[in-house]
């Protein structure tokens, strides 16, 4: 066994260990008394092969501010219990291939299709760069010379039929109308290259932190909600909501018949004084039958709004699919730091 075998094989035994022995939650998944640990931020958590995979930023553990975001890491599980951690797997700024990537590392997303992991990570905040893996954990490669487009928290959705998207924001970025919305735009079969324009798929606007799922053909949209440090959703019929779209359906239930916008839901979060403004940046999955919501906190581990923690609580639905208020828990061993004034978004 190498080192590198045996440390994550100790971890995983020591974190599971320490789950179990709770009964309860894990949260955080990683702890800063543990071997190997780093602050693991905007998880965007996905399920490759039966296994849930967070590809994760991460936070230096003297940051006072997100200039030092820079690289990306992995945690891996089975089971939700036992979480193994790859560390540091992505660093754009030094790794050969990725000379065009530089600036600040943001929240990324990984998809896979046909045979490829394709990893998007976006570089001076809103630039998006691609890797690219035969298997989830690496290693990597790039996948383009250059940047493919630019949009702010990039998301990355294959739906049933193969056909990708590209998710995310214009905070920070000049597209469209004034302000900041919701924004989606189909990818070229080689995951690569836009297929055609940005399209504005909500009403009101967003801050930051969009991340898309479906659910019996119900597709979320979820995002941090502007002037509220909360996570609200939008639910559509199709996944570009617009009246230009040919898939349209005639007779919406979620979408404007004349914009086409999303449905707006509410609020699923609740402003319980954490660290960080929300949790701000979030995802969700389905694994063995059961919804989960992933997302980072910072009033744990001696954290800050800037040195933040993965966590996921489950998720529930009411019978008609709107989403039920999501329930933050802890390790009952870990007590949440006083809460401190919130940041800025990236």
């Amino acid at each position: 066994m190498s080192k590198k075998e045996f440390f994550v094989t100790a971890l995983c035994i020591c974190i599971g260990a320490y789950a179990v022995a709770s009964g309860q939650s894990v949260n955080p998944i990683l702890k800063v008394n543990e071997p190997g640990f780093l602050y693991a931020a905007d998880p965007a958590a996905e399920v490759f092969n039966g296994k849930v995979y967070l590809y994760c930023s991460r936070d230096q553990p003297d940051a006072n501010n997100y200039k030092s975001m820079q690289d990306y890491m992995i945690l891996e599980s089975s089971d939700l219990k036992m979480w193994i951690n790859h560390g540091v797997v992505l660093k754009p700024r030094t790794d050969a291939g990725f000379e065009y990537a530089s600036g600040q590392m943001n929240a990324p997303d990984v998809a896979f299709k046909d045979g490829w992991y394709y990893w998007y990570f976006p570089y001076d905040k809103t630039h998006v760069g691609v890797a690219k893996s035969k298997t989830p954990t690496g290693p990597w490669e790039s996948a383009v010379a250059n940047k493919i487009t630019t949009i702010f928290d990039p998301t990355v959705f294959v739906d049933d039929d193969g056909q990708s998207y590209i998710y995310g924001n214009d905070h920070k970025v000049n597209i469209g109308e004034k302000g900041s919305h919701l924004y989606g735009a189909k990818l070229k079969d080689n995951m690569l290259e836009l297929d055609g324009p940005w399209i504005r798929l909500s009403k009101e606007p967003v801050a930051e932190a969009v991340t898309i799922f479906k659910r019996n053909g119900i597709y979320y949209f979820m995002a941090r909600v502007e002037s509220f440090p909360k996570t609200g959703y939008w639910m559509a019929d199709n996944p570009l909501p617009s009246p230009d779209n040919p898939d349209a359906p005639e007779n919406p239930v979620y979408n404007d018949p004349d914009t086409g916008y999303a449905s707006y839901q509410g609020l699923i979060t609740t402003d319980e004084g954490h660290n960080v403004s929300a949790p701000s940046h979030m995802s969700a999955i389905e694994f063995n039958g059961e919804w989960y919501y992933f997302y980072h906190r910072g009033d744990v581990n001696s954290g800050s709004i800037n040195r933040r923690s993965a966590c996921f609580d489950k998720m529930h639905f009411n019978e008609d699919g709107t989403i039920q208020m999501i329930e933050y828990t802890l390790d009952p061993s870990v007590t949440p730091s006083a809460p401190k004034p919130r940041g800025n978004s990236h």
